[in-house]
């Protein structure tokens, strides 16, 4: 009997000494986490805009300040206009294996939205939906394109969709892959849900797993995601001022009323979609073809191995899907 209370007494001190070492833990990461943001260090430091620049420019590459942000842009080929824009914390370089089989045959335009890849971020902090659209429309302007095609994945698709909708005149096709807006968790929000304070931590703290779990979990197969995806997002992450735009996006995203935005759209358009897509169900890309019912034609791929990240795991195949889509639109098939 003596000795069971010993042991129950040994278990107590134990358990008692365990969550004492738990909690001094909590409390030490607490006040590192507190003294890293009120002193404004970050790890990993932010990398200068210089050094990223240096290693992530295109020979195409190009700069031009819209409206105070001064945008990144790469050009290639020539031909009909075509406009690709990225995912949300990716970058137009992610288009390499599209751009590779497009330009020969369109202008191949691509930007990095504010607040990704080189585009710096913007001086008036504001990443509503509405300020990103204005941006892209003052950016063709400038451009001076008069028609166009526009492929958008995720993010990029639901600024499509807008940018389609308020200019009917200029778009001739849509190719969209995934738009971020019909995930059910924002679907129909009219205001901004803020991130806990917590999660803000992120633009101090932001290990590369971080970078490497967001990308695995948009993959159909995790193991396909590569060390230098990983590395490039990584970097272009850590560039000077892009935690805290990523972070502002963040708060400020309302993607819109995007089904009356749908039913309004008129363009052609080519809906991409892989199967085992755990950020915007597959089911939804059925929903999404049926509510564009004003479009003048609709055609949907749907990829088996695919998951969110079409363009970044399934480049190739559906680059190549693309151009047969947009070589049809042109009564040019061949290809």
């Amino acid at each position: 009997m003596i000795f069971l209370k010993y042991i129950e007494s040994s278990m107590f001190q134990f358990v008692k000494s365990f969550l004492k070492i738990i909690i001094t833990l909590i409390l030490a990461a607490s006040f590192i986490l507190y003294a890293l943001i009120k002193l404004d260090i970050r790890y990993p430091s932010e990398i200068s805009k210089e050094e990223i620049d240096s290693k992530y420019l295109l020979e195409s590459s190009g700069f031009i300040e819209i409206d105070g942000v001064n945008l990144h842009y790469a050009i290639d080929g020539s031909g009909p206009d075509l406009l690709l824009l990225h995912a949300n914390y990716a970058n137009l370089i992610d288009w390499n294996p599209w751009v590779n089989q497009l330009k020969d045959h369109f202008r191949v335009i691509r930007i990095d939205i504010p607040g990704h890849g080189l585009t710096a971020a913007d001086p008036s902090n504001d990443y509503s939906m509405q300020r990103t659209v204005f941006l892209l429309e003052e950016f063709i302007n400038a451009l001076e394109v008069q028609k166009l095609s526009i492929a958008g994945a995720s993010l990029g698709g639901t600024i499509g969709l807008h940018y389609a909708r308020r200019n009917p005149e200029k778009v001739e096709n849509l190719i969209l892959a995934s738009p971020g807006a019909l995930n059910p968790r924002i679907r129909g929000r009219t205001e901004p849900v803020t991130l806990p304070k917590p999660f803000e931590i992120i633009a101090y703290f932001t290990p590369r797993l971080i970078t490497e779990s967001l990308l695995r979990s948009g993959f159909g197969d995790p193991d396909n995601v590569s060390d230098k995806l990983i590395d490039r997002w990584y970097d272009l992450l850590l560039r000077e001022g892009q935690r805290d735009a990523q972070i502002a996006r963040v708060n400020q995203y309302v993607s819109g009323d995007i089904d009356l935005v749908l039913s309004e759209i008129t363009s052609p358009a080519l809906i991409m979609w892989g199967e085992k897509n755990s950020v915007v169900p597959v089911e939804l890309a059925h929903e999404m073809k049926n509510m564009m019912n004003n479009s003048t034609r609709i055609e949907m791929i749907i990829y088996e191995s695919g998951g969110h990240q079409l363009v970044q795991e399934l480049g190739l195949q559906t680059g190549k899907d693309a151009l047969k889509y947009l070589m049809k639109w042109r009564g040019d098939d061949d290809e």
